[in-house]
């Protein structure tokens, strides 16, 4: 509220410098590194995937390793990494769309 007050006061001070809202920004790389900045980018992508449902593999084989050899301290492992695994799955997929709702698909 305050913020809004100390807003308003300076925006009625006579000379006060008038900043508009800044619309149509757009980001792009650089000229020359699109090709680069999308096979990094790509290459994250798939690395951050295929990490994920490699250790979706290994925890679902640690919990039935552990549950049919009577190993509970195995199950526990695998079923603790398959949890973890499906929260990095759904905090991947939340980052990047966020991360391509600010970047966008050029302009």
């Amino acid at each position: 509220m305050i913020i809004h007050v100390l807003t308003e006061i300076l925006t009625q001070l006579p000379g006060s410098l008038q900043v508009g809202a800044i619309s149509n920004v757009c980001a792009k790389a650089p000229q020359g590194v699109d090709g680069y900045v999308n096979d990094v980018l790509g290459w994250v992508k798939y690395g951050v995937i295929a990490i994920i449902i490699g250790a979706g593999f290994a925890s679902t084989g640690a919990l039935v390793v552990g549950k049919l050899g009577s190993m509970g301290r195995a199950a526990q492992i695998g079923a603790s990494g398959l949890f973890w695994t499906v929260l990095g799955a759904i905090a991947f997929v939340t980052i990047y769309g966020v991360l391509n709702a600010i970047v966008g698909n050029g302009c």
